[in-house]
C-alpha cells in the first residue's frame, strides 16, 4: 500500500456541480438524515479506489460556528477543510475574488489525498469568471463545467451544488462513483463506530500493521458548544488488538496528554479498538490536533503487524 505515513497527507489537506455526488456528499441539497450521517454520505461519494489515500471530513457550517465562538479550542479546524481558505490565510487576498466562492458558501468538505470535493451552494457565474481570470478554459461536462489550465495538473469541475478539485489520480467527479467507500465494510464499521461526527480523519487502509484502518472523529456535547473526539480502529486480529490496545493505554496513564480516556477492545476475530477523550484548548487535546501532531495515529501506522 501506498502512503507509509499517511497522517502526513492529511497534516498537508488540513494545513494548507448535477449532481449526484452532491446528493451523497451532506449539504449538497439541503437533505436530510434518512441517508446517513454527514460522514457517510462523504465516503459514499469516494471511489473505493481511494482506500490508499488519507481522508478528511469537516460539516463546514457546524466548523465554523464553533471556531467563531471558541477560536481558542477549535483553532486547528479554522481553515474548515478548504485548501484555498487555507492557503488564503497565509497569503492573504479573497478567496472569493481569486475563486468565486468562499466558506459561506460550504455546506461540507472533504479531501481526498492532495484533493477535494465541496459541497453547498455555488453561483456559477462568479465560479467561471474567477477561473477565467486565473487563465483556466471551460468545457462542459456531465452535470458541469470543468475547468483546466496549461501547465496546471489540477483538473476542476463545478455545478452549482458541487465543486471538485482533482490533483492526483483519484478519479473524482460531479458523479456517483460506481464502488464508494462507504461499499467497503471497514470504513462502513468505522463510520458506524465514529457516528454523527461534524469532523472525522481517515488514515487510509492498510496490510502491513496491526489496524487495518482507523479514523478519529469529533462529536459535540449536549451543549453544543464542547466535544469530545473518538478513535475507532479495526484490527488485523485479536493478537493485534491485544498489542495495539497495549499501546494506547500507555497514553491515558496519570502523567500522559489523555490521562483516563478509555480503550476498549470489541468481539470479534478481527475487533474494533476504541479511545475516547474529550477536547480541551491544551496542547494536542484540540478538535483535529492528532492530524497535525500524529501521536496516536503514529502508535497505530508503526505497529508491527501481529498474527
Amino acid at each position: 500500500m501506498r502512503i507509509p505515513r499517511p497522517f502526513l497527507a492529511v497534516l498537508l489537506t488540513g494545513a494548507l456541480s448535477a449532481s449526484a455526488a452532491a446528493c451523497s456528499l451532506p449539504g449538497g441539497e439541503d437533505g436530510g438524515g434518512d441517508d446517513g450521517t454527514g460522514l457517510e454520505r462523504a465516503l459514499d461519494a469516494i471511489p473505493a479506489s481511494a482506500a490508499d489515500q488519507a481522508v478528511t471530513y469537516r460539516d463546514v457550517r457546524t466548523t465554523r460556528r464553533l471556531v467563531a465562538a471558541d477560536p481558542a479550542l477549535y483553532r486547528g479546524l479554522a481553515g474548515y477543510g478548504i485548501l484555498e481558505v487555507v492557503q488564503h490565510g497565509y497569503t492573504g487576498g479573497s478567496v472569493r475574488a481569486d475563486w468565486g466562492f468562499d466558506a459561506k458558501d460550504v455546506r461540507a468538505s472533504v479531501q481526498i489525498g492532495d484533493g477535494s470535493l465541496l459541497t453547498g451552494h455555488f453561483d456559477t457565474d462568479a465560479l467561471a469568471r474567477a477561473m477565467k481570470k486565473q487563465g483556466y478554459k471551460a468545457t462542459d461536462t456531465d452535470g458541469g463545467t470543468r475547468y483546466k489550465k496549461s501547465g496546471d495538473p489540477t483538473t476542476y469541475e463545478a455545478s452549482d451544488s458541487t465543486r471538485v478539485s482533482i490533483r492526483s489520480n483519484v478519479k473524482l467527479g460531479l458523479d456517483d462513483p460506481a464502488k464508494s467507500l462507504l461499499d467497503k465494510d471497514t470504513y462502513a464499521d468505522i463510520a458506524d463506530c465514529l457516528g454523527d461526527v461534524y469532523e472525522a480523519s481517515y488514515y487510509a487502509e492498510r496490510e502491513d500493521a496491526d489496524t487495518v484502518l482507523f479514523a478519529i472523529g469529533g462529536r459535540l456535547g449536549k451543549d453544543g458548544k464542547s466535544s469530545s473526539e473518538k478513535l475507532c480502529a479495526r484490527a488485523a486480529s485479536k493478537r493485534a488488538a491485544k498489542a495495539t490496545a497495549a499501546r494506547l493505554r500507555e497514553k491515558t496513564a496519570p502523567d500522559e496528554r489523555y490521562a483516563g480516556s478509555k480503550v476498549t477492545v470489541g468481539e470479534g476475530e478481527t475487533p474494533l479498538i476504541t479511545m475516547t477523550w474529550k477536547n480541551s484548548a491544551k496542547s494536542g487535546l484540540r478538535p483535529g490536533d492528532n492530524d497535525k501532531t500524529g501521536e496516536l495515529p503514529g502508535l497505530l501506522i508503526w505497529g508491527r503487524k501481529q498474527g
